[in-house]
């Protein structure tokens, strides 16, 4: 039920919960002589198939990376270490 991130997955709840009432009606089908309706039966199928189908190319699918934020420069400070004395005759 869990996805990779360690969240309950929807998706995998869902077609659990509709594989559930598959079993079921099948079960009251086979051994009460419970019928159940065809539409019902195939509906609750193509649920069931197209989680499955999702949840299992969830996994072959490239995971987007986070794109890093990108900070605004701060400003620098010069630190003065020398101080020059200039002369007119030097220029």
């Amino acid at each position: 039920m869990l996805s990779s991130e360690g969240k309950v997955s929807s998706k995998r709840f869902v077609t659990f919960v509709c594989l559930l009432f598959m079993l079921i009606g099948y079960t009251a089908n086979l051994f009460w002589d419970f019928t159940i309706d065809d539409n019902l039966f195939q509906s609750l199928q193509w649920i069931v198939m197209a989680g499955l189908g999702f949840t299992a190319a969830e996994n072959f699918s490239p995971k987007g990376e986070e794109t890093p934020v990108e900070e605004e420069p701060s400003p620098t400070s010069t630190t003065v270490t020398h101080q020059y004395d200039y002369d007119d005759e030097d220029i």
